[in-house]
């Protein structure tokens, strides 16, 4: 039998730092295990305002938590996916969790048959770990909606605001260019609209170029070259297009997201077809 997928976790953070990668191994107590990802993500919200009554800011969270809070985390295959303490720093990254929770609930991705939503939680939590605005973290939630749900650009502005629409708009694909014919112009296109989009649209790309690579290392791992017959172009259009954005974010922008993606870059070409 395959172990869960993903795993919700307590943390003890007294006396120890909060904003850490990773705690001491008898801080951790695992809640539940289940391939629920959406589930595991209320169940976190819920266990974090009921063990943290009292903690109303991401300040105050700072501030207080090593005197005896409790952080709950959600982890798959080893890493971090979402921290329920990020919901308090700004009301835009609650609401655009939400937004992601409601359009990719019961979605698969391509590729490893994973949920869909465990893509954009580790976009965000990338956005949040490498300290982006709270704005550019919130469009990590919701970078795909546009292109992968019928989710509408007005409900992203309603709900998460000008800015977030903006930089989801700037990172997602041309819907017209859905033939396959036109895969190879609707990539040029996305290039150029991210460019367009400035950094905050780059850091969103940049970190869904890591986290999509993320997952595709571990499924090949599974499964070989075969998981190459997946993909629209192959290895060779695949790894082009990865250059692509790599190329035009170094043009204007220095972070080391970069030499991440890079380095990945650098793996999936080594990767036998």
């Amino acid at each position: 039998m395959n172990k869960p997928l993903y795993t919700l976790v307590k943390i003890d953070v007294m006396d120890t730092y909060i904003l850490a990668d990773i705690f001491d191994d008898e801080k951790y107590t695992i809640l539940e295990e289940s391939d629920d990802v959406v589930s595991l993500v209320k169940l976190a919200i819920g266990g974090f305002q009921a063990e943290n009554p009292k903690i109303t800011s991401y300040k105050q969270w700072l501030d207080e938590a090593e005197d005896g809070g409790f952080e709950f985390v959600v982890i798959s295959g080893g890493k971090e996916l979402f921290r329920a303490s990020t919901l308090l720093i700004d009301p835009v990254i609650p609401a655009a969790l939400f937004l992601a929770l409601e359009y990719h609930s019961g979605q698969i991705r391509k590729g490893d048959d994973h949920p869909y939503l465990e893509h954009p939680l580790e976009v965000a939590h990338i956005l949040w770990k490498n300290k982006f605005p709270n704005e550019v973290i919130a469009a990590g939630f919701c970078h795909d909606l546009l292109e992968d749900t019928s989710c509408k650009e007005d409900k992203i502005k309603d709900v998460c605001g000008d800015e977030v629409l903006r930089i989801v708009k700037a990172v997602s694909n041309d819907e017209a260019l859905s033939d396959k014919k036109d895969w190879e112009l609707k990539k040029a296109k996305y290039v150029e609209s991210v460019r367009l989009g400035g950094e905050k649209a780059i850091a969103v790309s940049v970190a869904d170029k890591i986290s999509n690579l993320y997952s595709f290392f571990a499924q090949y791992e599974k499964e070989g070259p075969t998981l190459w017959k997946k993909f629209n172009r192959g290895k060779d259009k695949k790894v082009w297009f990865e250059k692509e954005v790599i190329k035009m974010a170094k043009e204007t922008w220095d972070n080391p997201l970069l030499s991440t993606l890079e380095s990945l870059e650098h793996k999936l070409e080594e990767l036998p077809e």
